[in-house]
């Protein structure tokens, strides 16, 4: 759903800015966070940053910044979160938000960028535009599981056999009705928003992101007549596991924990949306088109 949305106070803005931890930061990305921090700072808005983060970064682009922002360890109340990298960034940064309905923007520094959608390029462009309140609110479903905990995941979670282990059955159900056994290297349930992730990757439908819908893409299946199936988002999942290693992986967004076969996997819509924040304009279609070339002759150059 989108929704045309403004800030109360923008010249008051506070923005929480998040970027990944790598063991050594590239020149080219410390330079693109620097860039980042002073621009949003032309803006009378209050800059955060994890302090986790903040000390990952070089004592040069420490020093650089630390005058333009502040730090935190736990998520204080903002207006706006701020992604600068690539999906995997945007989908930590979602986390991190998780039900506090803060909106989050992703400004791309990464390669592909489906959810990252802001090309750095376009960075004091878009500031300005949300600045002046010229954009709008998308609204993104999310999965939850119980394994342990309650856990969430905005692109998919996914089955998947461990290393060299043979293939898994996966007893699938949907509102209690058995659908099927998988016979495959694992299975997918992915929102619409990851559609266009793990799930496209093994042959799976791209929804568009308001669609009221989950996908399950079998990985690898050994019935070949097992195609992916598109279900309501309102449904429940429950997924009972065979493996002759007696575990199994379960990964949301790509972070895993092994479960022993026993672990009965349920799957369901959250109960909250993430705030996606897009430019007024720029659609859905125009993002495949642009990251998937659709439409694009690549014998000219």
């Amino acid at each position: 759903m989108l929704e045309i949305h403004k800030f109360d106070n923008p010249e008051k803005m506070k923005i929480a800015l998040f970027g990944s931890i790598f063991s050594e930061y590239t020149p080219k990305a410390e330079a693109q966070l620097v860039e980042v921090c002073k621009a949003v700072k032309q803006y009378p808005a209050e800059l955060y940053l994890p302090d986790a983060f903040f000390y990952s970064i070089s004592r040069v682009t420490q020093d650089n910044i630390r005058p333009l922002c502040l730090l935190f360890d736990r998520l204080p109340p903002v207006d706006l979160a701020l992604s600068v990298g690539g999906d995997g960034t945007f989908l930590r940064t979602a986390a991190v938000v998780g039900n506090s309905d803060v909106p989050v923007l992703g400004i791309n520094t990464g390669r592909l960028g489906f959810l990252a959608d802001v090309n750095f390029s376009d960075l004091k462009e878009t500031l300005h535009e949300i600045f002046a309140g010229e954009y709008e609110i998308e609204e993104r479903s999310l999965l939850e599981i119980a394994v342990d905990e309650p856990n969430r995941a905005l692109n998919e979670v996914a089955i998947l056999k461990q290393d060299t282990a043979s293939m898994l059955t996966i007893h699938t159900y949907i509102n209690d009705d058995f659908l099927t056994s998988y016979q495959a290297d694992g299975l997918v349930v992915a929102t619409p928003t990851g559609s266009t992730a793990y799930s496209l990757s093994v042959g799976g439908p791209i929804l568009v992101p308001s669609s009221p819908s989950f996908v399950l893409s079998p990985i690898a299946p050994h019935n070949l007549t097992s195609r992916p199936l598109i279900v309501q988002d309102d449904a429940r999942i429950k997924l009972r596991i065979e493996s002759r290693s007696n575990s199994f992986l379960v990964s949301l967004d790509g972070q895993s924990q092994v479960c022993h076969v026993r672990t009965e996997i349920e799957v369901q819509k959250a109960d909250y949306m993430l705030k996606v924040v897009k430019r007024k304009g720029h659609t859905f279609y125009e993002t495949l088109r642009d990251k998937l070339m659709w439409g694009v002759d690549v014998r000219r150059k």
